[in-house]
């Protein structure tokens, strides 16, 4: 009796560590698929470096607080926008989740059409205080990939600094 008594209690302290092991694997909630860290003000709207040289049209970075509202479920708009260059003309991208820091940046989106997009790249800040000092001057700021659908493709982005 006591044999299967103590069986008894061995499978029962494996089935609930199962199911610990099961929970600590568990997806993240749906808030943390949108994280930002960034202690310096990198927002601005970003263009490739040269004509035709990316399939990135453009990345637009919000500010600080436009992330946190975001991830608070207060924002209106995607605090990070991505458009693509399609036959006829930028795509935005709708953003499913991002990560970005000081110095790196990193997105998953779907395209219009249902295209999975998938954004790295690294934000080189010496860069972008010399490119906002001279308002856009074509000094790469983020380089890095995007993957639609797969397909990896490089891309250089400067600070645009406007008209």
């Amino acid at each position: 009796m006591s044999r299967r008594l103590g069986a008894i209690v061995v499978m029962g302290v494996l089935a609930l560590s199962a199911c610990e092991r099961r929970e600590a694997a568990a997806p993240p909630p749906e808030t943390a698929r949108f994280s930002h860290r960034l202690s310096a003000d990198i927002s601005g709207d970003y263009r490739p470096v040269g004509e035709g040289s990316s399939q990135v049209a453009s990345l637009f970075v919000g500010q600080a607080a436009a992330f946190t509202a975001w991830e608070a479920g207060r924002g209106d708009a995607a605090p990070l926008i991505l458009s693509l260059t399609g036959p006829q003309g930028p795509m935005r991208v709708t953003t499913d989740a991002y990560a970005i820091t000081d110095d790196t940046v990193q997105m998953t989106g779907s395209a219009p059409g249902g295209g999975v997009v998938r954004l790295q790249g690294r934000i080189d800040q010496g860069a972008l205080a010399t490119a906002r000092r001279n308002l856009g001057d074509q000094t790469p700021v983020i380089t890095g990939t995007v993957s639609v659908d797969g397909q990896r493709t490089p891309f250089t982005l400067s600070w645009w600094g406007g008209d």
